[in-house]
């Protein structure tokens, strides 16, 4: 069910969606020129007007679990939405106040594979990956412990030791797998299933790096 919006209410929803849009365009594009910060900004600034305005009525807004922990702030705080995603769920609530209720969490304390080729022993070998409450627990040897969202440190500890060779943003990848599994409930298979594709491309890289030759010892 959307939220009525009285007509004060509707011109700050429309000045928001107007700045958000234009930010998405620029975003489509690859670009974050001067002016995106700017249409964040204002969009916040009234973001919060508007917040707090459905606030004194009884429909505060809500907002996911991450996404609150993700801000380090409360949502009726005036910078909770000086960033883009937070203004994106403000818009979704306002089309139906329960967008933004978080799904069971399906995958909290279930271990994983991440299966990653070596060049150096010239096999597979798995790494053991369980999700927690703040990130990963990663554990393979005698290497492992906890990890933020993005496998730091102990993921990088383990290929570095190892010398694998590894994609630049991969921690990115990881914490957005996590995020999604938070934000969306996944099963335990989707979340198996987007490890191993990003183990996948660890493998790749690994099999891709320049050997032999005058590569030889590298």
């Amino acid at each position: 069910m959307s939220i009525e919006l009285n007509p004060d209410e509707q011109a700050l929803r429309a000045e928001i969606e107007e700045r958000v849009g234009k930010a998405r365009e620029e975003f489509a594009k690859g670009r974050i020129g001067d002016e995106v910060p700017v249409w964040i900004m204002e969009a916040g600034e009234r973001a919060h007007r508007l917040h707090m305005a459905l606030k004194e009525r009884g429909h505060e807004p809500r907002h996911h679990g991450y996404m609150i922990k993700n801000r380090e702030l409360q949502p009726d705080d005036p910078d909770f939405y000086m960033h883009f995603h937070p203004l994106e769920d403000l818009l979704k609530f306002l089309d139906d106040e329960h967008a933004n209720d978080d799904p069971l969490d399906q995958t909290l304390g279930k271990e994983f594979t991440f299966r990653v080729f070596s060049r150096r022993w010239g096999h597979e070998d798995d790494y053991n990956i369980n999700r927690n409450a703040d990130g990963w627990t990663v554990t393979h040897a005698m290497i492992g412990g906890l990890c933020d969202k993005g496998g730091r440190p102990f993921l990088f500890e383990n290929l570095r030791h190892d010398l694998i060779q590894y994609p630049e943003g991969l921690d990115g990848w990881l914490e957005w797998l996590w995020n999604r599994a938070a934000s969306q409930g996944l099963t335990f298979e989707q979340v198996q299933e987007g490890l191993q594709q990003l183990a996948d491309w660890v493998s790749d890289t690994e099999r891709n790096a320049p050997g032999g030759g005058i590569w030889e010892g590298y």
